[in-house]
This record gives C-alpha cells, structure tokens and sequence, in this order.
C-alpha cells in the first residue's frame, strides 16, 4: 500500500503539472498555442520540457535524501537505484529544453539560434545563472557514471553531488521571473513554490534534523573497538536510552564517528547483530581511507547517526523456511537477521562465501548460535582459494545450492555480498526456479 501511495503521490504531480501547463497554452491571450504556429509551439514544448527537468531533480532531492515515507514503501537501495535512472533520464529534458526555446524565438525574432542564444545569456535575467546551474547538473551526472565512480573516493562522489543544491538555487530564479507559465498564473507560480518547500523542508528534516535530535537525546558513543580478523573491525556503540532507539536487525546507518581524520566522512553500514536495546554494533571492513582509520577509533569518540534504513529485515520473511546466502562482509546484516529468525524457531540453513579460512567472520558466534539453535540452524561455509580447508570449496552455484539445499524451492532466500557475486547468485537462483518475490536483497552502494 506503501508503494502503491507513493506511486500515485508521483503521478498525480505530473499531472498536475502538465494540466497547468495546457492550460496556460490553450488559453493563451493570443489563442490556442498548442494549435498555432510553429515558433509558438517550439516555446511551449520547450517550457514543458524545463518544468518536468526541474521536477525530475525534485524527485532526485527526495529519493536521495533518505526520506523515511518513502524509503520504507521501496527500500533505500533501490531509491539509489531509481535515482540513477532518473539522473540520466532528467538529461533529455534538460537539453531539450534550451534548444526548443532558442528555436523558437529565434524563429519569432528571425534570427540565428546561436545569436538567440546569446542575447539570452547578455540580456535575460537568470538565463546565465541558470545555464552555470545547467552545466553543473550535467557535471555531477557524468560523475555517476559507473566508470567513473568507481574511480571516485566516496567522499569526493558525495561531496560532487552537493554541488547539485547550488545548481538549484541558481535555476530557481530563472523560472520564476522568465517563465511564463509562472509570470501568467499566480495559481501555479504557487503550487511551484509549495513543491519546493514540500521537497527541501523533507530533506532538512530527515538528513539535518533528524539525525541531530537522535543524537542529542541517545549521545551515542563508541564503548569498544574489536578486531575480528586482519581486517575486520567491530565497533559497539552505546548511548542514552537506547531501548527507545528502534532498529531492526538488518538494517543499515549511515554513522559519522567525531573523532580526529574521520569526523567529516559519513558511510553506511549494517547492524552485525540483533538489537538487544542496549547497543548496536557495526562490523566494518577494511576498504580504503576511510576504514583504515577505524580500528584506531578511541571508546568515548560520539557517533552521529542518520537512520536506521532498508527494509531488508526479518519481517519481509513470511515463510517457515529461509536460506541465506551471504559473501565476505556480506555476512554482517545477514547474521542479526538469522539470530531473530531463529530465535522465531524459523528452518534457517546458510550459505556463507569467503576467499579462505582466515576470511571468516563471526565464525565462532555462527557455530554458537547453529549450537543453541536447537536444529533451527545449519551454517555451511564455502571457501574458493585455501587448499588447506576441508570443508566445502570452490564457489556458491547451482550444484551446491540444490545439494546443500533440496528443499530451496520451499524457501524465501536473503542475500548480501559484493555487487557481482549477488548478481550472479540471483541468475543461478533464476535457473534453480526461486521466484523474484522471494528473494531479498540490499546492495547498500551508496
């Protein structure tokens, strides 16, 4: 239901937009503009195409802003994924737009497109501002393309896309004091307005507000620091009232420790464990700049904290039977989901992928938990490069899947592992006959 509001609240606003829009051209002073002659139409399909350019970027504020409403119908990992395809999608309006209004006066005033183009920059107001803001967007969009981002460090990549806010204010000018559709009709110029604010006082509120209340009324802080391999850390974070704290297990934060050379960086990660209403801890490995620091991190250092997110937890189960399949780092979500399923007396076999032996992480809480699960758990690890290991190798396919588990069809399956290894598991499930419906995943590529 969630999702399906959501969905409504969306088109019900493009709607809205195109009929003020139509009306606005069709009972123009001069007549029908729709019908009418071709600069005249240039101009209002070229007006249109700038007021759905600056409402995809509206939506983009909202699904990258971590929005609670919203993210719960869909999940945070698939708003990012939404909001990729919408980055690239907004272009066609965003081009489309200056070039059919530059045809089009430059038809009215029989000029050259390019000499139009430059009187709109000399002697518009807000058309320059607008086109620095233009360029901007363009920019940070290219800067998500996925050759590039991976080239990018985090940080740079977040800290590119803020650029985005400036772009905005720079246009925000440019369509209230040149657009026509806004100078003819108060009405609209109105709802304009009260869509942004509707957008940016839901961004303040979730990733500014929010996230500082939290904070000031738990105080959280880190209370230890634990290396669980070479390069594995656990951090536990205590805090103030923290059974009002509401978390799921499998759930994800975006944390900001406030200590010395990590206090202006913000990355996600998952809860390792189930929330018990006295901490949390996170379990990080060691990946860049970033992570190097984290071991180094003091007890006492505080901890802001933007979330909890996702919507991958135990709720969404629905079934007696669960396989997880989880990859390297990939276990952290997927062993606080399995405490609380069996804990449920949930059937939980799972599958968990790692490089060699000494990759393993939480081995000998796996195998304490399968223990004490009294037959609710089975805990299978797969290794690919240790000749020394002696029990399952090579990689998770469909062999050991069907093997391992006969009875796979009868299961719901939660996934968590580096984005290709999950690819390729969920074609191998595809083959296997398991249902879209029933597999669960979240990438948390941020």
């Amino acid at each position: 239901m969630k999702k399906a509001a959501c969905l409504i609240f969306l088109v019900s606003q493009v709607i809205v937009i195109i009929s003020f829009w139509a009306w606005n051209h069709i009972h123009n002073p001069m007549g029908n503009v729709l019908t009418g002659e071709s600069a005249g139409q240039l101009l209002a399909y070229g007006r249109l195409a700038g007021l759905l350019a600056t409402f995809a970027i509206l939506i983009q504020i909202i699904l990258a802003g971590r929005v609670k409403w919203v993210e719960t119908a869909f999940g945070l990992d698939r708003l990012f994924h939404m909001h990729a395809i919408i980055g690239f999608s907004f272009l066609i309006f965003l081009f489309a737009h200056p070039i059919l209004v530059t045809a089009g006066h430059a038809l009215q005033a029989d000029t050259s497109q390019k000499e139009q183009f430059i009187d709109f920059l000399r002697n518009w107001e807000g058309v320059f501002a607008a086109t620095i803001g233009a360029a901007i967007m363009v920019a940070a969009v290219g800067l998500s393309v996925p050759y590039m981002r991976r080239k990018m460090k985090y940080e740079t990549w977040y800290y590119t896309h803020l650029s985005f806010y400036v772009a905005i204010a720079l246009a925000f000018g440019h369509q209230l004091e040149v657009g026509s559709d806004f100078t003819d009709n108060r009405w609209f110029a109105g709802y304009w307005y009260a869509l942004y604010i509707f957008v940016f006082a839901n961004l303040l509120y979730y990733s500014l507000i929010r996230p500082i209340w939290f904070f000031l009324r738990h105080r959280f802080f880190v209370s230890k620091v634990v290396a669980e391999s070479d390069d594995v850390t656990s951090v536990y974070i205590e805090g103030k009232k923290m059974e009002s704290f509401k978390v799921d297990a499998g759930q994800f934060m975006i944390v900001r420790f406030w200590g010395r050379g990590v206090r202006w960086q913000a990355h996600p990660f998952s809860m390792s464990c189930f929330p018990d209403g006295k901490k949390i801890r996170l379990t990080i490995k060691r990946l860049g700049d970033f992570t190097e620091k984290i071991p180094e991190l003091k007890p006492g250092t505080p901890v802001v904290i933007d979330g909890p997110h996702g919507i991958f937890n135990a709720s969404r189960c629905g079934a007696s039977k669960v396989l997880m399949i989880a990859g390297g780092i990939g276990i952290t979500p997927i062993r606080s989901i399995a405490e609380e399923l069996v804990a449920k007396k949930h059937d939980v076999v799972i599958l968990y992928a790692n490089r060699d032996e000494k990759s393993i992480v939480f081995r000998k809480e796996l195998d304490d938990l399968a223990a004490s699960s009294a037959g609710h758990l089975r805990v299978i690890h797969v290794v690919s490069n240790d000749p020394g290991w002696n029990g399952e190798k090579g990689r998770i396919d469909n062999e050991k899947i069907t093997r391992i588990v006969p009875d796979v069809l009868e299961r719901k399956v939660y996934l968590c592992g580096p984005p290709p290894m999950m690819k390729s598991t969920r074609k191998i499930l595809a083959k296997i006959g398991v249902p879209k419906s029933h597999i669960f995943y979240e990438k948390f590529a941020l």
